[in-house]
């Protein structure tokens, strides 16, 4: 297996090169790989364990969990390649400039045009496996490595479970059917592996992973090999499992599985997550708390993620922030040295509409501007001003405004400016080594996704009054008036509800996988290109192309052995 990462313009996973030029080893070398990766500080201090040969490791405790924490530092890309570019600017959340200056990789995963041959497609393959791989030897290993404690031994077995687990999940929403690998295997053997069916993997892999995962203790119960604390280290513990199993049932109670028992198992896990005594303590409770949540210290770091991925500065850092703007150079009060993507990647102008209501007490959402996004900035001596154009707009209610229609998404970057407006004294840049080198983590579940789920499942059940009284908590903390709670139609509830989870996780790389669920994507993205009058690329919407194609160097290891996705059969 060969990482090869090439990198235009200083940025990752946007290459501008012709899609020929891909030359990626296929993930079948795995088995053979030696090589070395980063890791998040709070991860990882020592050599990951893929750079010794496994039958030499794993011997003993200290061993073990170097090894878990390799398979954590194997995320880092993450955020970047699947949560940004292959959910966000596929979604109705953003809106990616269909003619870039160059070749672009978002610019064709938003428009529908990208094909088997994209780079990007294949390192997250790549990078899904590389979880799946070392999850398996560490979970070969790690029950005959001598431990002290055999608590310590069932935590570090579950997390990688939990890790496998997660990871054959996104696998599956990405690509569907994929090849499943449950235990170390040579070259030789993974190259006759064929694709396993999405719904097998789900249910004979998934769920059972997360299953015994769900073992795990609290994170305040959770311990390093040396038996110290780790409840602020932001590794997956029993309230993340349980979480990500909700999520899968959710998933399978949705297109295109529409499995009606999954729907009453995701009722019974979601109740199980949220009565539980541990879920109070991941609610804001306020909006400055809500907003604090993103800011990259210590007292906030996993405060009110259920579970997230680690990114710190020094070399392990989110390397998503840095592709989020389509600007190059900032302000200085927003940032003292780093530049920025100048990727042509914009909030979605409907989006922006909602930001843009005000309330009856005379404020807007405060998840919007001057948090979540921005329309603009003044210049000054490095930076030139920014200000995104308007457009009038007919909204879906018959009323019409201007809206902008090139703001920037804004959420997760710790400006100076934002962390001055919080009352919060730190500097987010330091130990920066470059400018894809943040230290903001990004939440993969959150307990408002949680409850927004719950109350999908109670108003598909016709309790749309109890649904909305949950979809008015998290509106009312975000300075939004509160909807009508009693007579809503399950239709309506359900529109309120999709909604709220549009705003609420904007950037956190959700919003593609609900459409998808909601069996929406098709419908949803049409009429965006109808409002951006680019009704062309509808034709681009072909039908199976809610999951991206099977990489072709994954199709061209031993031809014959996969089934491309439909949509991308020649």
């Amino acid at each position: 297996y060969e990482i090869t990462t090439r990198l235009v313009g200083s940025e990752m996973c946007i290459r501008d090169r012709q899609r020929t030029m891909l030359k990626l080893k296929n993930i079948i070398w795995l088995a053979a790989l030696v090589v070395t990766i980063s890791s998040c500080d709070d991860y990882l201090d020592t050599p990951p364990v893929d750079k010794i040969t496994s039958d030499g490791f794993y011997q003993t405790q200290a061993q073990s969990e170097q090894g878990i924490l390799g398979i954590y530092a194997d995320l880092r890309q993450a955020s970047n390649c699947m949560y940004w570019f292959m959910s966000e600017c596929r979604s109705d959340v953003a809106w990616v400039e269909p003619n870039p200056d160059a070749f672009r990789e978002y610019s064709e995963i938003g428009t529908f045009r990208a094909t088997d041959d994209m780079a990007m497609f294949n390192d997250t393959w790549n990078m899904w496996y590389k979880v799946i791989y070392d999850a398996n030897v560490a979970i070969s290993k790690i029950p005959s490595a001598s431990f002290d404690s055999e608590s310590i031994r069932n935590q570090f077995l579950n997390e990688a479970y939990f890790l496998r687990g997660w990871a054959y999940f996104e696998l599956v929403r990405l690509f569907g059917n994929v090849p499943m690998v449950d235990r170390p295997m040579s070259p030789s053997e993974i190259k006759s592996v064929k694709q396993s069916t999405a719904v097998d993997i789900l249910n004979n892999r998934v769920i059972p992973d997360l299953k015994k995962s769900e073992d795990l203790p609290y994170k305040a119960d959770m311990q390093d090999a040396n038996g110290a604390k780790i409840d602020k280290k932001g590794r997956a513990d029993k309230m993340a499992a349980k979480a990500m199993l909700a999520r899968v049932y959710m998933t399978l109670a949705g297109y295109p599985y529409n499995d009606t028992n999954a729907k009453s198992l995701a009722k019974t896990q979601l109740e199980n997550v949220l009565d539980d005594s541990h879920a109070a303590a991941y609610w804001a409770p306020s909006l400055e708390e809500w907003q604090k949540q993103w800011m990259p210290t210590d007292a906030y770091y996993n405060k009110y993620s259920i579970f997230a991925i680690q990114y710190r500065t020094g070399g392990t850092g989110n390397p998503a922030i840095f592709n989020m703007l389509p600007v190059k150079i900032v302000p200085e009060d927003w940032s003292k040295n780093y530049n920025f993507s100048q990727n042509s990647i914009y909030v979605e102008k409907t989006l922006m509409h909602e930001f843009d209501r005000e309330y009856s007490n005379g404020k807007k959402d405060g998840r919007g501007y001057n948090f979540g996004v921005m329309a603009g900035f003044a210049g000054d001596a490095v930076a030139p001003e920014y200000q995104s154009p308007s457009e009038l707009m007919t909204f879906e209610d018959g009323t019409t405004g201007n809206v902008y229609t090139k703001a920037m998404f804004y959420k997760m970057i710790p400006t100076k400016t934002k962390i001055a407006s919080l009352g919060m004294s730190f500097d987010a840049e330091s130990g920066m080594k470059k400018y894809d080198d943040w230290g903001v983590n990004l939440p993969i579940i959150r307990i408002e996704d949680m409850k927004l789920l719950y109350a999908e499942i109670l108003a598909s059940e016709g309790n749309t009054a109890d649904a909305m009284k949950i979809v008015n908590e998290i509106r009312e903390r975000a300075n939004c008036d509160p909807r009508t709670e009693t007579g809503v139609s399950v239709e309506d509830a359900m529109k309120y509800i999709k909604l709220e989870r549009k705003i609420e996780f904007m950037g956190e790389g959700i919003r593609w996988f609900d459409q998808v669920r909601y069996g929406t994507w098709k419908e949803d993205t049409e009429a965006k290109f109808e409002r951006y009058n680019f009704t062309e690329l509808k034709a681009n919407l072909k039908e199976g192309r809610y999951l991206y194609p099977i990489p072709m160097n994954q199709m061209n290891v031993t031809p014959g052995l996969y089934v491309q996705n439909e949509g991308y059969k020649n």
